[in-house]
């Protein structure tokens, strides 16, 4: 039985998710999916792989959230300080 990383870990090689999906997909809560991707961008790097943010971006002016210490989806744009965010999707690669 695999842990709740190696499940995560699992279903991000093989596609690209937002934390909402992949929460939705193991059945566990999304806050509890933030705390694993800090983990897992550290695991995976042992293994000559690593996590990919593909970062938020703000769907009323289009800016782009790079650069962001945080995997967790911003509250509000800092351009047009919109609250509509699209959430950052996340992704194991070699």
């Amino acid at each position: 039985m695999p842990t709740v990383r190696q499940s995560i870990v699992d279903l991000l090689c093989g596609g690209e998710f937002s934390a909402r999906e992949v929460s939705q997909a193991l059945g566990i809560r999304e806050k509890e999916v933030f705390e694993h991707l800090s983990h897992i961008g550290r695991s995976v790097a042992r293994r000559n792989k690593r996590l990919v943010v593909c970062p938020a971006r703000c769907l009323q002016c289009a800016f782009v959230f790079v650069a962001r210490g945080s995997y967790k989806k911003p509250g509000r744009c800092p351009v047009c300080k919109g609250e509509h965010i699209q959430d950052p999707r996340y992704t194991v690669r070699t």
